[in-house]
């Protein structure tokens, strides 16, 4: 079993507001473009109506459940607006804008990793790797079972996302599809994924 820190949850706090910014940025102009202006302010009603204040004066880990709650919130209505209003071509469209910027966000690091891959490919494959597996501590707890130039392997039980009302939604959109897709065309890096009830084991392995 390797050893990776635990986040603490200032540090959770920080990446899951950092998170949601991502979705600000990219979802309104999104549904400006595609929906035009009366259903972008149809979006920024439902998140009003949808999060939750957080308290100045909450603890790290009161705060993190919050804002967790709120990113959730913010991205699941988000797509399901464009899915209302264009069917699965919206759907697609949500999930392109959502690889693009998750993309845009690790741009640094992507080429980074093509340069040390460049040099070794299982040693840049271990860096991103253990990367990953700090940095997803941000979404919901975990064991890593396994991590070296080969694979890494988490296991989740249970995985917060899933405990979450817009977990589902999310899990089906973004972890089963848009963040393996961002993984393979930014650091070749395949994600399998199996679900089992509120439990998963995820596995990252070098193309």
């Amino acid at each position: 079993m390797s050893v990776i820190k635990e986040m603490p949850y200032q540090e959770k706090l920080e990446g899951i507001i950092s998170y949601t910014q991502m979705v600000e940025n990219f979802a309104p102009p999104l549904v400006k473009r595609e929906l035009g202006e009366e259903k972008l302010n149809e979006l920024q009603n439902l998140w009003k109506k949808g999060i939750q204040q957080i308290p100045d004066d909450a603890s790290d880990k009161d705060k993190y459940e919050i804002a967790h709650r709120n990113f959730m919130w913010k991205w699941v209505s988000a797509n399901n607006l464009m899915t209302t209003n264009q069917g699965e071509d919206g759907t697609k469209k949500y999930m392109q804008a959502a690889i693009e910027a998750w993309k845009k966000r690790y741009a640094l690091r992507g080429s980074m990793f093509k340069i040390m891959g460049g040099l070794s490919r299982k040693i840049g494959f271990k860096a991103v790797a253990k990367r990953l597996a700090y940095q997803l501590q941000a979404f919901s707890p975990y064991v890593v079972n396994e991590l070296n130039e080969k694979r890494a392997v988490l296991t989740v039980t249970p995985c917060k996302i899933l405990t979450d009302q817009n977990g589902a939604d999310f899990c089906s959109m973004a972890c089963q599809n848009i963040i393996p897709s961002w993984l393979e065309a930014q650091f070749n890096v395949k994600m399998n994924l199996n679900r089992q009830g509120a439990n998963c084991g995820v596995i990252f392995e070098p193309f």
